[in-house]
């Protein structure tokens, strides 16, 4: 009985780490690609160019359905509190260079409830279950000329873990973007995305970083795919309000020696949040976040080690819940 209790918990547990954005901000939006934007007004227009942050995101329940090799395995309820954090070291530039660090820490609390296991509908007490995750990554980018037009190059490598004395998994990607268009008020470019993630369901994705500021409204289009797009406004002096959707993915690790899996499991999920925030700019240069709206499901697969997205052993649909959101970060030093 405790196994099974362990085990549903590994299956649909949704938490993990931030680090985790296919995509480096702080890689593809170097301080060449920037030119005649300040580095405040870039961190307040990406918060992950921020110096710090710290986070707290509670979500409602979501609905489960697991199966394990496509046969049913469990469904129930699940409940998730996360506390997450990142810092971004100050990055060191030579000619067209940048290099800069990023450290990431989330806790994750799990609650689960109303359990069946399988064809036998078994009823299963709730079960609690509390992890973290730290993720190192290193984001090189360098800025050239091609065909007397400009190209950011970037690799991006980090190794993520649940502990300070091993790496669980080493991730790599490299990209290079296009700038086509900068003004006062429009940026515009494009690019490509190569992965070395076995928990990524494509290996390669276009990028897409499109600004816009409507000089009439002073409302604001920041798109940046694959991560998201928002439509941003500022209500004050120090006051801005947004909509929009936010892509996520999330890691857990686990060792586990049993019928079903035996040995290192990583779980992960790919989750899209779509809702309003408001921010306030206080104390020079730091920012308080406040939102909610709600939380999608785009993906949610247990690995073991050498599988990839698409064999995961355990692949479970999890239905939408709502979520809210505050935290504090600072914009620099």
């Amino acid at each position: 009985m405790k196994f099974r209790f362990i085990f549903l918990n590994l299956i649909i547990v949704s938490g993990g780490i931030k680090a985790q954005n296919m995509v480096s901000m702080s890689s593809i939006h170097p301080a060449a690609d920037t030119v005649g934007v300040s580095k405040k007004e870039l961190a307040i227009r990406y918060p992950a160019l921020r110096q710090f942050g710290v986070s707290v995101n509670s979500y409602g329940y979501n609905d489960f359905d697991a199966k394990f090799n496509d046969n049913n395995l469990a469904k129930g309820k699940i409940k998730t509190e996360r506390i997450s954090s990142f810092f971004n070291t100050p990055a060191i530039r030579w000619k067209n260079n940048s290099l800069s660090g990023t450290v990431y820490y989330t806790y994750t609390s799990t609650k689960l409830k109303d359990i069946t296991h399988g064809a036998d509908n078994g009823q299963f007490l709730p079960v609690t279950s509390d992890k973290s995750t730290i993720d190192l990554a290193l984001n090189y980018s360098r800025s050239d000329m091609i065909f007397n037009q400009p190209i950011i190059y970037s690799l991006v490598a980090r190794g993520i873990s649940d502990n300070l004395n091993t790496v669980r998994r080493f991730n790599f990607n490299g990209s290079f973007t296009l700038p086509l268009k900068k003004n006062e008020n429009t940026s515009f470019s494009v690019g490509l995305l190569v992965l070395v993630d076995p928990s990524s369901p494509l290996p390669v994705e276009p990028i897409i970083n499109y600004y816009h500021k409507f000089a009439s409204s002073g409302l604001e289009l920041i798109v940046d795919l694959p991560n998201g797009a928002n439509l941003k406004k500022g209500i004050g002096k120090n006051a801005w309000f947004s909509v929009g959707s936010n892509q996520t993915s999330y890691t857990l690790f686990y060792d586990h020696r049993n019928d079903f899996l035996d040995g290192k499991i990583s779980y992960n999920t790919i989750e899209l949040k779509s809702g309003a925030a408001f921010e306030y700019l206080f104390a020079k240069n730091v920012m308080l976040n406040v939102g909610g709206g709600i939380n999608s499901f785009l993906a949610s697969r247990v690995f073991r080690d050498g599988e990839k997205y698409s064999n995961a052993s355990i692949k479970s649909t999890t239905k939408s819940s709502p979520y809210v959101h505050v935290g504090v970060s600072m914009l620099s030093f």
